[in-house]
């Protein structure tokens, strides 16, 4: 019985270090939302949008659609309409969303809003394009996950092989765990380290094919200021600030300080740009400060372009996940599984 307790604690053991769910988009500080409560978000503001067109007062908007509503959303948007009736600016009290709605969810929405609260103007063609880039990030990230969702649990049952096994063995066999644990003892601690060492082998190569920097959704964050009526810094600014975990938001900030400084835009986009597709959004910024022409449709283009090409790459990482993950199986699960199925049997030979 000893024996069983510490193989399913190695197991567990194991197991741990390998990811059970791996998001596209950078780990939010605060709990993020469950997945149908996140598939409700666009339709709440395609609500608000229907309810701010129809001549509502933002507070009146809230109210009329929180009934509408799935329970733990339409509990904190009637909290938002109190507040916003009690005087709250647009940002505390949509600060009430925050332990219930990820913060690069709730960004834009809040960037939209509090420009219409303070200039007014026609704020559901904005409130649309927030809506259609919640859907696109929460489709990205879906598929993401599916096209992944083989090799986790693949990866998941190779780390579980040798421990599995292990334990139906001590079961059946009461010299086997007597062995394993006594004379066996050096092939048990090398099992485990070549446990260990695969699940992290393992865990690495699929978190490697399923994080990647979401610059698609970083442009349509910034695209939603822009139709806010906000300059390009004043949009960037607005997002940093809101979303503490944003990807890439150390060199945003740097990128913000250098425009503060003085800086001029072509050399500090230059400077934030990493790969090729940063590097024609900032040539584009730079073109549009220039020659004053409009940003948005163009950096709507690009992130429409970028998002298809990181479909593309999903899939090809998924493809050859399954072959690098050979790898793994041949240098640290398969020893594993041979110190534990034929190390006490071989120790038994010998004697």
């Amino acid at each position: 019985m000893t024996t069983v307790v510490l193989v399913i604690a190695a197991a567990l053991a194991c197991v741990a270090f390998l990811p059970t769910r791996t998001l596209s988009l950078p780990r939010p500080t605060r709990r993020a939302a469950h997945p149908d409560l996140r598939r409700a978000i666009p339709g709440l503001v395609d609500a608000l949008a229907a309810a701010l067109g129809s001549g509502l007062s933002l507070s009146l908007a809230f109210a009329e659609i929180a009934p509408t509503l799935a329970s733990p959303l339409a509990d904190v948007t009637r909290r938002v309409a109190a507040s916003l009736a009690l005087g709250a600016r647009v940002d505390v009290a949509l600060a009430l969303y925050a332990p219930t709605i990820a913060a690069q969810d709730l960004a834009p929405l809040t960037v939209v809003l509090a420009g219409f609260a303070r200039s007014g103007g026609h704020v559901a063609a904005s409130l649309e394009r927030v809506a259609t880039l919640l859907r696109g990030r929460l489709a990205l990230e879906e598929e993401r996950s599916a096209l992944t969702a083989q090799a986790r649990t693949s990866a998941i049952v190779l780390v579980l092989l040798a421990p599995i096994g292990a334990a139906f063995f001590a079961v059946a066999m009461p010299d086997y765990g007597a062995t394993l644990v006594g004379d066996g003892l050096l092939f048990l601690a090398l099992a485990l380290a070549f446990e260990i060492c695969g699940a992290l082998w393992l865990a690495y190569l699929v978190r490697r094919s399923t994080h990647t920097v979401d610059l698609a959704s970083f442009l349509d964050a910034v695209v939603v200021g822009l139709d806010a009526g906000l300059t390009f810094e004043r949009a960037l600014a607005g997002l940093v600030d809101r979303v503490p975990s944003l990807s890439r938001g150390r060199d945003a900030r740097r990128l913000l300080a250098d425009l503060s400084l003085g800086v001029p835009l072509a050399s500090a986009l230059r400077a934030f740009a990493t790969t090729a597709d940063e590097a024609r959004v900032g040539a584009l910024v730079a073109a549009s400060a220039r020659f004053g022409s409009p940003l948005a449709r163009l950096l709507v283009i690009q992130a429409d372009a970028i998002r298809a090409t990181e479909r593309h790459r999903a899939e090809a990482s998924a493809r050859r996940l399954p072959v690098l993950m050979l790898f793994p199986l041949a240098l640290c699960v398969l020893p594993a599984l041979l110190l534990v199925f034929l190390g006490p049997p071989l120790i038994t030979l010998l004697r």
